[in-house]
């Protein structure tokens, strides 16, 4: 028996950089040897990475404080990329090599209501969704332009309503069910993993308040959840700690530049009963009342599972 057996202690004490060489060897020695373990410290990575980033998606004063087992955003970016490049290191420089060549994967599209913004106009309903299948969130409309419907954003806000709360983003959300999804892939007792891609097209035109937002980005962003769908929205944000998965990818673009297509991508996993997917534009500076936005679009949401066997690994050092 080992002298470490919690590894899920140990694991949360290492990536706050608390380990002491003896038990970081031991953990190395156990991602070697233990499928579990390996396969628990890469979520705690890609959650606790992507935790970190949630300050540039979310209100920046109502992002929920960093427990003891929460790292600190300093690491907590490079760590997320590194695993999402299929590698981590650091654990007495042992890494994991994926295998080169991958087995073929399968793509599904996930349903989302309206993604393509062409069954409404006008404003989005304000407030956090309480149930599957509509967009709502903070200040936004849908307008038509050039014979298609888009989303903009139209100011940041507090989507909770709380007094002085956090007013840093605009946030627009869905709820996604994703019961029939892994009931139908099986996915807790299949080998293969699964992994949901959201994607939307942002773009940029120039505005009256580009001057003032110099590092104003666009987002998409995926939370994974065990829960009743109006549980989400009573307990934001700090419900973001207890995800199941989280994903998200920043895009920044000047006034006027092309648009772009953003993905953000997290491991679907089995106890995932709903998914809270966003698009959203921040301002990236700390405000508690509301900042004049209008030039930012977004169009085209889509969410993709992919089933791909499970990848050999090879532990080098």
């Amino acid at each position: 028996m080992s002298d470490f057996p919690d590894w899920q202690t140990l694991i949360q004490k290492h990536l706050d950089g608390q380990s002491t060489d003896e038990e970081a060897g031991a953990l190395s020695k156990e991602i070697e040897t233990n499928a579990k373990v390996r396969s628990d410290y890469l979520k705690a990575a890609r959650i606790h990475g992507a935790l970190g980033d949630e300050v540039i998606s979310f209100d920046l004063e109502s992002t929920p404080p960093r427990s003891s087992g929460t790292p600190s955003i300093s690491w907590a970016k490079p760590l997320a990329a590194a695993v999402i490049a299929g590698a981590f290191v650091g654990l007495l420089g042992v890494g994991v090599v994926w295998a080169i060549n991958s087995p073929k994967s399968e793509e599904r599209m996930v349903s989302v209501s309206n993604g393509n913004f062409e069954d409404s106009l006008g404003p989005v309903p304000l407030g956090f969704p309480s149930g599957f299948g509509n967009w709502s969130g903070d200040p936004a409309e849908v307008i038509e332009e050039d014979g298609n419907r888009i989303l903009r954003f139209l100011e940041t806000a507090n989507v909770t309503g709380k007094p002085n709360g956090g007013a840093s983003a605009s946030n627009v959300f869905q709820l996604i069910d994703l019961s029939n999804l892994q009931q139908e892939w099986d996915t807790e007792n299949s080998d293969s993993q699964f992994t949901l891609e959201l994607s939307a097209r942002f773009r940029r035109e120039s505005a009256p308040t580009d001057a003032e937002l110099p590092k104003i980005a666009g987002s998409c962003t995926i939370h994974l959840y065990q829960a009743e769908p109006d549980a989400i929205g009573k307990a934001w944000p700090q419900v973001i700690s207890e995800a199941v998965a989280i994903g998200n990818k920043v895009v920044r673009l000047m006034p006027g530049e092309e648009g772009r297509r953003v993905t953000a991508s997290c491991i679907l996993e089995p106890e995932a009963t709903l998914a809270l997917i966003s698009v959203n534009v921040n301002a990236r500076k700390p405000s508690t009342t509301p900042i004049k936005l209008g030039g930012y679009f977004v169009d085209d949401v889509q969410l993709t599972v992919i089933r791909q066997p499970n990848l050999p690994v090879r532990v080098v050092k």
